[in-house]
Order: structure tokens, then sequence, then C-alpha cells
């Protein structure tokens, strides 16, 4: 018998050397920018991450997961460091305040990600399974589904999340531990959270985060529940610019952003990077940021 035991989340005892072993065989993918992966060390199999920012900045979190989407089925040799698998994807749109068509998947997005990593199109569409969650009550219909996909289809290594905590009040006051929205998120989360550990699967999600003072790094809406399921947690922000140096960056194709990571099972944080992305479309309003 092992001398030191550990529980898991869902109180399930384990050894801590079968423990040590099992994360030595897991496997890892790069999240398509060095710096991103020498802040987080990679994406794993079975971890959950969770990127958030404020809502006018959805669309370098939409760029993220587009590109890692793309890096799950990237081959895992020839220096893709992907998963060389099957990626799903979850879409939540709330259609009554979501007027815009970039809240839904954009398989232009896509198809231009895959070609600036190095895959065809064609690939990346053959290998990503996609669902879409309208409510809170759909969210936890979808999880239901995609639970069972990923039971029945051990090639799909990745669940990536759009726009998580889409359907709860944007309130920093609420009360997230007994709110019934958040309840049925937490329903939601526990479905895939289980699955994903049990078959290998890693979670990347996005969310909004809470309105702070100036200076501080804001809290992801979700509660504590959400905070303490994710293994990773990264804030995402612009680096913003003086008045001499805007007329330059504007005429530039790339966009600076400041990674900071709050939570993570074995570093020191919190501790930040900052990363640069390349614009695609207009400078002042670009479709699309890619990863260097």
């Amino acid at each position: 018998m092992c001398a030191s035991m550990f529980q898991t989340y869902f109180s399930e005892m384990k050894c801590a050397l079968d423990l040590l072993d099992q994360q030595s065989t897991l496997q890892k993918m790069s999240s398509g920018s060095a710096e991103i992966d020498s802040l987080i060390d990679g994406i794993q199999e079975s971890s959950f991450y969770l990127f958030y920012s404020s809502s006018d900045n959805h669309l370098i979190l939409d760029s993220l997961l587009y590109r890692q989407l793309v890096g799950c089925i990237l081959p895992k040799s020839n220096n893709k460091n992907g998963f060389e698998s099957t990626a799903m994807f979850l879409n939540n749109i709330d259609f009554f305040t979501d007027r815009n068509k970039h809240q839904l998947l954009n398989p232009e997005k896509i198809a231009i990600t895959a070609k600036y990593a190095g895959i065809e199109p064609k690939i990346v569409s053959k290998n990503l399974f996609v669902q879409t969650a309208y409510n809170l009550e759909h969210q936890v219909t979808i999880a239901e589904e995609i639970a069972d996909e990923i039971e029945s289809n051990p090639d799909i290594k990745l669940l990536a999340i759009r726009d998580l905590t889409r359907f709860l009040s944007r309130d920093k006051d609420a009360n997230w531990n007994t709110n019934d929205d958040a309840n049925i998120l937490k329903k939601t989360l526990g479905i895939v959270y289980r699955t994903c550990t049990k078959n290998k699967v890693a979670i990347i999600a996005t969310g909004a985060s809470n309105v702070t003072n100036h200076g501080f790094i804001p809290k992801p809406i979700g509660g504590t529940y959400l905070k303490h399921l994710a293994n990773v947690i990264v804030h995402i922000k612009p680096i913003l610019w003086t008045t001499s140096n805007n007329s330059s960056n504007n005429g530039s194709p790339y966009v600076s952003f400041k990674a900071s990571m709050i939570k993570h099972p074995y570093q020191k944080t919190p501790k930040s990077v900052n990363f640069y992305t390349r614009r695609i479309g207009k400078r002042m309003n670009p479709m699309l940021f890619i990863l260097d």
C-alpha cells in the first residue's frame, strides 16, 4: 500500500505513485504560441483550461480557441506538436442578445487558421464535431450528448467550449453559490469534466470577466465552483499603447496581448507573459487574430 494518498475532486482515492505515473504518460500539444506555452506548459490531456477576458475582447478569445481546435488535429511529429486526434467544439449562443453572425462558428476563420498552422482545412473539417447550445437547459442536454460521443469515440482528445458562462448574469454581485443558473452550469460542467477526465480529453473554455477596478486582474464569471474545477486559469487583455505609438501600431499587422496566469496545479502564480498576434482583415476591425 502506498504511504501517501490523494483524493480527487470527485472523491476518488488514488495512490500518489499511480498519479505520478499517469502524469508522465499524458500527451501535450502546443497552444500555438511559444509565449503562452512557456506560461502554462502547453495543453495537456485530462486538464481543464479557462481563458477569459472582458466581453469586448471576444475576438482574441475566439481566435485562441480556433487555434486549439486546429492544434488538436495537427500531427504529433514534424514540429507541429498536435494531438493528431479529433476535436469537439461547443458553441454557446444566446439568440435574444447575440444578433451578430460572428457568434456562429465561422468556417472561413477555421480555414485561415488551419492554413497558417500548416494543415489543409478539409482535414480539419473532417476531424471536427460541432454542437451549439442556446440556453442553460439546452447546455445540459448538449453536454450529455458530448459525453456520450466522447465515450464512444476514443479519437477525441479536445473539447473546446466557447463562452462557457454566456448564459450567466454579468452582475458582479450575483451569488454564484446559490444562484439557480449557476447550479445548472455546475451540472453541465460536472458532466463534461467527469467524462473528459476519464477519457484523457483536454478541456479548453473561454469566458467573460467581471468588472473590476483599474490595475487589478478581474475575476472570471462562474463563481467558486468554476475556479476550483479549472486546472489552469489565464486572463487575456490587450496591451494598451500610448498616443505616440497608436499610429505605428495601427499600421502594423501585429497586436500585443498580455496573458496572466492566476491558477496552475504546479507553477507559482500569478505569472504573466506578452504574446503577439497577426491581424487578418481590417486593421481597425480585424476578423481574426493569428497566434505567432
